[in-house]
């Protein structure tokens, strides 16, 4: 059984519609990717399956549960955790402070929700900056710490929106090894990015939306030598091969 399943999904604001009839199944324990052009509906289904919008139409089923509509911290509860594209961290606080405000989903005590969160500090490599004011921390870092709050919340599906926006290329190949760790611990990973050779080289399976709407899906190879795929997103120099840096 799927641990996530979008069901025909749609988001309607007035006339426009972002989402559009979206279906899509995401097995426990896979890394699956969703791209497309800029105002795809990306992020747009990422606020449904997190509970920010209420779909206009569909379902989003969670492990077994129709949780369509729920919100965003009882989908928070349930143990699906979220990134955000544009980091938005308490800027006058700590590291550690971050962190411990995920943690505080799964316990009320300061002591333990602390403990949690200098644990999953450490396994992002932040350890050692608990102690710092999160506006002084570098555009990796500052990615690196949005998913160690996410991770603070314990969860067992993680929806990351474009974590590696923004960062060098050694940047983007030490992101990539925290989502093979991620994903060792046993977490399911939905993730949308630009970056090609990123998202083609971690992704089990990839979604591609256009305009609302599902292009297809399957395996990153069957994705980067399909002619919709290369005419609607990636370009011809993608499937005829290029580097794959598509970044837009």
């Amino acid at each position: 059984m799927a641990l996530l399943e979008v069901r025909n999904v749609s988001k309607h604001f007035g006339g426009l519609k972002a989402v559009d009839e979206v279906t899509l199944s995401i097995e426990k324990g896979q890394i699956y990717g969703l791209i497309g052009p800029n105002g795809a509906g990306k992020s747009t289904l990422f606020n449904c399956v997190a509970g920010t919008y209420a779909p206009t139409m569909g379902a989003i089923i969670y492990d077994g549960r129709d949780v369509t509509g729920w919100k965003p911290w009882d989908i928070c509860k349930l143990r699906i955790g979220r990134t955000f594209q544009i980091v938005k961290p308490f800027q006058s606080r700590t590291v550690l402070y971050n962190a411990t405000v995920g943690a505080f989903i799964r316990t009320s005590n300061r002591s333990e929700a602390e403990d949690r969160a200098m644990e999953v500090l450490r396994k992002f490599h932040l350890g050692d900056k608990a102690g710092v004011l999160a506006k002084n921390l570098t555009i990796a870092d500052r990615k690196r710490l949005e998913m160690a709050r996410a991770m603070a919340t314990d969860p067992e599906m993680l929806l990351m929106d474009e974590c590696m926006a923004g960062l060098r290329p050694n940047e983007v190949d030490e992101t990539l090894d925290v989502l093979r760790e991620i994903r060792s611990q046993g977490v399911t990973i939905f993730m949308i990015e630009h970056i090609m050779r990123a998202i083609m080289s971690v992704s089990d399976k990839i979604t591609v939306i256009q305009f609302g709407r599902k292009i297809m899906d399957g395996t990153p190879g069957e994705v980067a030598n399909d002619e919709r795929v290369i005419k609607a997103y990636l370009g011809e120099s993608y499937g005829a091969g290029g580097d794959g840096n598509v970044t837009a």
